[in-house]
């Protein structure tokens, strides 16, 4: 994600796009917030209505599978990307 960001970041390719941050570690609390002062900074729109973070990293296959297949997990997807949708068409 640096790398891409660090492509970017020289031109004006992320100016105005819409961005929302999703999580698949609880223990990303440094990145995470690296990159939510990082992409405002570079004029990303970011979507901070919600944030979306399920607990993935580590998990086998089978185990992330089924923590998504969760209702509360497929609830909280669907929201955010409603949520995120109707922020993109806001622009």
């Amino acid at each position: 994600m640096k790398n891409a960001l660090d492509w970017l970041v020289s031109r004006d390719a992320a100016v105005g796009k819409p961005a929302m941050l999703v999580h698949a570690s609880p223990r990303s609390l440094y990145a995470r917030a690296a990159l939510a002062e990082i992409m405002p900074t570079m004029s990303f729109a970011m979507y901070e209505e919600r944030v979306l973070e399920i607990a993935l990293l580590g998990k086998k296959p089978a185990e992330m599978e089924a923590i998504l297949a969760e209702g509360v997990n497929r609830q909280a997807m669907r929201e955010a990307v409603r949520g995120f949708a109707g922020f993109i068409r806001g622009q």
